[in-house]
């Protein structure tokens, strides 16, 4: 019998419960965005011990941040594994349960706030739908021997994420950013693998669906406040790709995993060696803040908080009606008016 949800709904009831005055940036999201949910879930087991405090990272993730830049509580029930729908692919069912998806945490968020419409901070709240990774990594030997088409993928993945964007302006939210595909062929895993070909293909035709498809919502509806895609694809192939940004960053390797085998390995073996203090992935780094990625899928700390820094200044320049151009010149911008460029505060702080 599986425990599926009963774990979440204790966490996610325990945090309606709470009620404040500020605004809220809600997300609903996996791994690049799990701030410990899974780890809760997994009592402890997932991410490993070499992860900083149940965040797939180094330190504090990037929504972290956005939340403290804008001034807002943060709501945050992402959960590392998650996929946008569990009936079309779940990367792993470990301690017999599955992986909550994105739609059941905006299920969950209907169903323990109810009465979300008439919240008064609602015309100021911000959602987030950060998803898709998870389901190219379920999918990807399916794409990779041809049994599943690239395309089929792409109008799968970008439907089902429409549709929850309609379901969160159903429950009522005004403000709603939603992120589109990380350039996952920049990863040490893809690298690992041979498919970064692949990834390249997969991402570039979804993203560029997810947009077309995304903007056509918005555009028929007419109660939103503020709707923006959030490029994190470009974002990380700039940065990544930058010389001048790396630099200013303080990164020293772009390459690998500062974490080695066994970091996202959720194998019922390797999760018992690690309940008994058996960790098998030890940092294979002398400064994990110097790293861009700290495990063969995840950003380490100073890409996420870049990362955060500059989705505060999109969303702020959007909301007045203006663009946050992505681009060296205001990347390097953010890094130096903010002295990005050093390890991340822990916990996180502006």
């Amino acid at each position: 019998m599986k425990l599926d949800l009963s774990l979440f709904a204790v966490l996610t009831i325990a945090a309606a419960i709470v009620k404040a005055a500020n605004p809220t940036l809600y997300i609903f999201g996996d791994s690049l965005s799990d701030i410990g949910t899974l780890k809760a879930l997994t009592f402890g087991l997932v991410p490993s011990k070499s992860h900083w405090e149940g965040r797939f990272s180094s330190g504090p993730v990037w929504n972290e941040y956005l939340a403290k830049l804008l001034n807002f509580n943060l709501y945050n029930r992402a959960i590392g594994g998650s996929t946008s729908d569990n009936d079309h692919s779940t990367l792993i069912d470990i301690l017999d349960f599955n992986i909550p998806s994105t739609q059941n945490q905006i299920d969950f968020f209907k169903l323990t706030n109810p009465l979300y419409s008439t919240e008064d901070t609602r015309s100021k709240d911000i959602a987030v739908l950060e998803v898709g990774a998870n389901d190219f990594i379920a999918d990807k030997a399916a794409l990779k021997s041809g049994n599943m088409t690239v395309a089929y993928f792409v109008d799968r993945l970008s439907s089902t994420v429409v549709s929850q964007l309609e379901a969160l302006r159903t429950i009522g939210f005004k403000n709603i950013v939603l992120t589109n595909l990380a350039t996952i062929q920049h990863t040490p895993m893809a690298k690992a693998e041979g498919i970064d070909d692949l990834a390249t293909k997969v991402v570039t035709e979804y993203n560029q669906k997810l947009a077309t498809a995304a903007n056509a919502w918005a555009a028929k509806t007419s109660d939103l406040g503020l709707f923006m895609i959030s490029d994190i694809g470009s974002f990380l192939t700039l940065t990544i790709k930058s010389p001048a940004i790396i630099a200013a960053l303080g990164l020293t390797d772009v390459t690998t995993a500062c974490l080695g085998a066994g970091a996202s390995d959720y194998s019922l073996k390797t999760l018992i060696a690690s309940a008994m203090g058996k960790d098998s992935s030890k940092s294979a780094c002398s400064n994990p803040s110097t790293n861009y990625f700290f495990d063969d899928v995840h950003p380490a700390e100073r890409v996420h908080r870049l990362f955060g820094y500059y989705s505060f200044s999109e969303i702020t320049a959007k909301a007045q009606n203006s663009v946050f151009e992505l681009n060296e010149a205001n990347i390097l911008s953010l890094i130096s008016k903010y002295n990005l460029g050093t390890p991340a505060p822990k916990p996180a702080t502006i």
